[in-house]
């Protein structure tokens, strides 16, 4: 009995609609807090202030287009969250940063506004942290550490919401790996922990 020659595999199928945009925010998230937690912190000059600004610009796009992407996708959670970050957060730091430096004179602009500024910025972390409960306790904790680091700004005590950001910054690359490498292999390659909630 002669056996039919075998059928070459068909072609891979491109994906349907948008393809997942976090690790691309989640990159762009981790270079503006850790420059910015670096220099909160202490660990470089106050003279890079003005690059500082650029560099939070430069992250605005990545975020704010990946949020318009996730709402595309139905993904309110996470698409609010790039959008505070990429609009509010990364936007009014930059902005209020540059004001600062380019005040004409010592004294003549001061930060008291930053405060509630940060707080409110604190809790809005906080309640998307509660949210996030219900995909992992590691994104949970995440989220909810950066808020912290924003009541840390908020409160003034900015040498150690610099450090907050940095760490933030090493779990948003964490995360972004495990999103990106989950893609590429089809299946999970980094741990993330348990839903908190169902």
């Amino acid at each position: 009995m002669e056996q039919k020659p075998q059928q070459p595999p068909p072609p891979p199928q491109p994906p349907q609609g948008w393809a997942n945009p976090g690790p691309w925010a989640l990159f762009s998230i981790a270079v503006l807090t850790g420059c910015a937690g670096f220099f909160q912190a202490g660990l470089i000059p106050p003279t890079t202030a003005p690059l500082l600004v650029g560099i939070l610009v430069a992250c605005i796009l990545p975020q704010l287009v990946a949020g318009l992407i996730n709402f595309q996708r139905g993904e309110i959670l996470i698409g609010t969250l790039n959008g505070v970050f990429g609009t509010v957060a990364t936007i009014g730091i930059a902005l209020t940063t540059w004001m600062l430096i380019t005040a004409p004179k010592p004294g003549a602009i001061t930060p008291e506004i930053m405060g509630p500024f940060n707080i409110v910025l604190f809790l809005a972390m906080e309640i998307a942290a509660v949210g996030f409960g219900r995909m992992s306790w590691f994104i949970m904790l995440g989220i909810a550490e950066v808020g912290v680091a924003f009541l840390a700004f908020g409160l003034g005590m900015l040498v150690l919401g610099g450090w907050l950001l940095i760490i933030f910054a090493v779990f948003c690359l964490y995360l972004g790996a495990a999103i990106l490498w989950g893609e590429v292999f089809q299946r999970p390659v980094l741990p993330l922990g348990r839903p908190v909630f169902k």
